[in-house]
C-alpha cells in the first residue's frame, strides 16, 4: 500500500468520541500546534494533514489554508493579529517557515533557515524579528520581513525541542542534550547554563509577574520531572517527579495551576509554586502535545494523538 493511501485510511479511521463534559474532535492526524484566531471564536491548528481553521467551541472545520510544510510543528500569531507564523518541515531534510496573512490566507514569506524541522518559534517584541529552534541543533534570529538569518546560535550539540523568550529572561533553548541555555538574541551571547535534567527537555515556560522577581522558568523533561528555576541565578528552586513524560506546559490564566500534558495521555494539574500535584486526569486519547486556554471562557483545548479535545473550565477545578 502506498504512503498516501495509508495516510488516507488512517485519516478516515478516526471517529468522533466524547469524554465526560468534554468533547473530542478527531478531524486531524496528531494535531501538533494550535493558536487562537484574533476573534477568539475560532482556532487554527496544524499537523501532518495541513493547516486548518475550526469554529469555537463547536470545533467545526471552517477552512483549509494553503501551506507547503509537510509537518507543521508550531503556530504563532504576531502582535498585529494579522500575520500567522507557521513552522515545521521535513525530517532530516529541511526546516521551513511560512508567514501568512491570517484573513486572506495569502503567503507573505517562505524561508528555509534550517536543515531539519523547525520545532518552535517566537516573535520578538516589535514583530521585526523571529526566533527559531530546530532539530538540526541550532537556533536562529530571523528578519521577519525577508526571512534572512541575522544570527545563528550553535550552543547545543543535539536537536532542539523547546524555545521561550521574555524581556527579563532573554531567550532560552533546550532539547535532546538535556541542557537549558539562556542567551541574548541581540548578539547570541551565552548568559547561563542549567543542566540538572537527566533526559531531553521537552518544554520551557517563562514566567514574570509582580510577585515573581527574579524571573522564573519552568522546564519539562523526558526524565519525568518538571523543574522550577530562577534561571538568571542558575538556581533550581524545586522539582516534581511525575509518572509520565510531561510534553506541554501551560499556566492557567489566573495563575492558580500549572498544567502538564503528558505522553501517557494524562493531564496533570500542579500548584505553580510548590509543584504539588493537585489532580491527574486520564484522557485516554494518546500523547498530548499542546495545551491552549481560551481567553474568555477559560476552557482548555488539548492537542493529542487522536485529535482535538475540549476540556471545560469547570473540569480544571482541582
Amino acid at each position: 500500500m502506498n504512503p498516501s493511501m495509508t495516510h488516507l485510511l488512517l485519516h478516515l479511521a478516526l471517529i468522533v468520541a466524547a469524554l465526560g463534559n468534554s468533547s473530542l474532535l478527531l478531524a486531524q492526524i496528531r494535531p501538533t500546534a494550535a493558536v487562537w484566531h484574533p476573534t477568539a471564536n475560532a482556532v487554527m491548528t496544524g499537523s501532518q494533514s495541513g493547516l486548518q481553521e475550526y469554529s469555537w467551541p463547536q470545533l467545526k472545520l471552517q477552512r483549509q489554508l494553503e501551506c507547503n510544510i509537510e509537518h507543521i510543528l508550531d503556530l504563532r500569531l504576531a502582535a498585529d493579529q494579522q500575520r500567522l507564523l507557521v513552522a515545521g518541515g521535513t525530517a532530516g531534510e529541511t526546516g521551513i517557515l511560512q508567514l501568512l496573512d491570517l484573513h486572506s490566507g495569502k503567503t507573505l514569506l517562505t524561508c528555509t533557515p534550517h536543515s531539519d524541522r523547525i520545532t518552535q518559534t517566537c516573535w520578538l517584541p516589535g514583530d521585526t524579528q523571529i526566533l527559531t529552534a530546530s532539530d538540526d541543533g541550532t537556533a536562529t534570529v530571523l528578519n521577519a520581513q525577508d526571512g534572512t538569518v541575522q544570527r545563528r546560535i550553535t550552543l547545543h550539540s543535539r536537536p532542539l525541542l523547546a524555545l521561550t523568550y521574555s524581556g527579563d529572561l532573554q531567550a532560552a533553548t533546550a532539547g535532546m542534550d538535556g541542557i537549558i541555555r539562556l542567551w541574548q538574541p541581540q548578539d547570541g551571547r551565552l548568559i547561563r547554563i542549567l543542566d540538572n535534567h537527566t533526559g531531553p527537555v521537552t518544554s520551557l515556560l517563562a514566567l514574570r509577574t509582580e510577585l515573581a522577581t527574579p524571573p522564573l522558568l519552568y522546564s519539562a523533561s523526558r526524565d519525568k520531572t518538571i523543574r522550577l528555576w530562577q534561571p538568571l541565578r542558575g538556581r533550581l528552586v524545586r522539582f516534581a517527579r511525575l509518572n509520565a513524560v510531561p510534553q506541554a506546559l501551560h499556566l492557567t490564566q489566573n495563575r492558580s495551576q500549572l498544567l502538564a500534558g503528558c505522553s501517557d495521555g494524562t493531564l496533570q494539574q500542579l500548584q505553580p509554586e510548590s509543584l504539588e500535584l493537585l489532580r491527574t486526569t486520564q484522557l485516554e486519547r494518546g500523547s498530548i502535545t499542546t495545551l491552549l486556554q481560551h481567553p474568555a471562557s477559560g476552557d482548555l483545548l488539548i492537542c493529542a494523538d487522536q485529535g482535538l479535545l475540549l476540556f471545560s473550565a469547570d473540569q480544571l477545578q482541582p
